[in-house]
């Protein structure tokens, strides 16, 4: 409750101070929301998706290294057009639920029914991250869509990260 509690203190405060008329907070679960200025507040719901209509994104190996933490992911463009350029971000969180560590990994250049692989590594053991949130992605470039013309969240919601076993991820 204490990540919380900062959290939304910190919020209202930048709210005040940038004239903002809703803050985006994390629960101490890891689900977003917005508060809003006359106190009420909703869960943030990302899109999933189709993974038959998505860039799909899997995590097909872990691999433990003592203070590190290596993935495998595997991105298959289910879209019906190329992905020129998405860039996720990848924060993992530690056991405390504390953000530790955020990267960004570049997808590029994959055509429909293409997919690509890519490996990422954390400098926290397997064992210490509660979750991975996958976010951000903004000013993709593919389809019709590109940094002169893409939305907030638009990018993000053409990826479909699928639930594993392996390790905690999700957007």
């Amino acid at each position: 409750m204490r990540f919380f509690t900062l959290f939304l203190v910190f919020g209202a405060l930048h709210a005040v101070a940038h004239n903002e008329p809703e803050i985006e907070a994390m629960t101490d679960d890891g689900r977003a929301v917005i508060l809003y200025e006359d106190h009420t507040w909703k869960f943030v719901e990302y899109e999933e998706g189709d993974p038959e209509n998505s860039a799909v994104l899997t995590v097909t190996k872990v691999h433990e290294m003592g203070e590190a933490c290596r993935l495998q992911l595997h991105l298959q463009n289910n879209l019906t057009f190329k992905i020129r350029s998405l860039v996720p971000r990848f924060s993992v969180f530690n056991q405390d639920n504390v953000m530790y560590e955020s990267i960004s990994k570049s997808f590029s250049q994959i055509k429909p029914t293409r997919d690509l692989y890519r490996d990422i590594q954390f400098s926290l053991g397997c064992r210490d991250i509660s979750r991975i949130l996958v976010h951000g992605a903004d000013r993709c470039t593919m389809g019709d869509i590109d940094m002169f013309n893409e939305e907030e969240g638009q990018c993000l919601e053409h990826i479909y990260v699928t639930p594993t076993d392996l390790i905690n991820i999700g957007k």
